[in-house]
């Protein structure tokens, strides 16, 4: 199976021409902040057919509680994901949003409104979710978990969607650790890599290049893994830049 690589860093630098010459991934915020929906389609005639939009919700639709606010953010979601195109949403739960059976009713019931036809839904929960529990739960919804491969496991599916952040003493990631969270997506149809640290780009070169060297990944379509899934990996010291 040929793994596309989708590569993008934390937020928008420069202009889009600019950031779509390095990147193929752009996350877009969904909420009163976000751009007309007259320059978001300038943003999907500006960049290449490959490069991909992740549309996230903003706060009030993340909060999953019903409200107008909630229905204003769903509202704008939708436009924003129609004028970019996207392919991508990403609901990131705050803690409240809880395991309990309240929190999964109010979780299904908002999944349920969102597009399904040609947009992969992305779940990121924050709090007290166990993850195997949580894991558990997007099997069930038909989303797509997003996980950090240095500390979770990336679950099975045809997409993966992966946040590679910058905490602790892990301000970049070597190449071994880069070549493992490729191990650790391994062959599927998409994954969607974030990269919030400083040298996203030196990064985001290195994991197409791993890529290319396993069986020739292109840039915006990118290459077969064959190396088998791991489970979780760690950052040693000397792999840290």
């Amino acid at each position: 199976m040929s793994t596309r690589y989708h590569i993008g860093a934390k937020g928008l630098r420069g202009s889009i021409e600019a950031y779509a010459k390095r990147f193929d991934l752009l996350e877009v915020q969904a909420d009163a902040h976000s751009p007309s929906p007259t320059a978001l389609r300038r943003w999907r005639k500006a960049v290449p057919p490959h490069f991909e939009f992740c549309v996230v919700a903003g706060k009030s639709l993340a909060a999953v509680k019903d409200s107008p606010e909630l229905a204003r953010e769903l509202e704008m979601a939708v436009e924003t994901i129609t004028a970019l195109q996207a392919r991508c949403f990403l609901l990131s739960t705050p803690v409240e949003v809880t395991p309990s059976s309240v929190w999964r009713e109010r979780m299904a019931r908002l999944l349920e409104r969102l597009p399904r036809d040609v947009t992969t839904i992305v779940w990121e929960p924050r709090g007290v979710w166990e993850h195997e529990q949580a894991a558990a739960s997007a099997k069930k919804w038909g989303v797509v978990l997003s996980v950090d491969p240095v500390r979770e496991t990336v679950p099975p599916g045809p997409a993966a969607y992966i946040r590679l952040r910058a905490l602790g003493e892990t301000h970049s990631y070597g190449e071994s650790a880069l070549s493992r969270v490729i191990s650790a997506i391994g062959p599927r149809r998409d994954a969607y890599v974030v990269l919030e640290t400083s040298s996203a780009l030196t990064e985001c070169k290195t994991l197409r290049r791993l890529a290319a060297r396993g069986d020739g990944a292109e840039r915006g379509g990118g290459g077969r893994v064959v190396r088998p899934r791991v489970a979780t990996m760690k950052v040693r010291d000397d792999e840290q830049e």
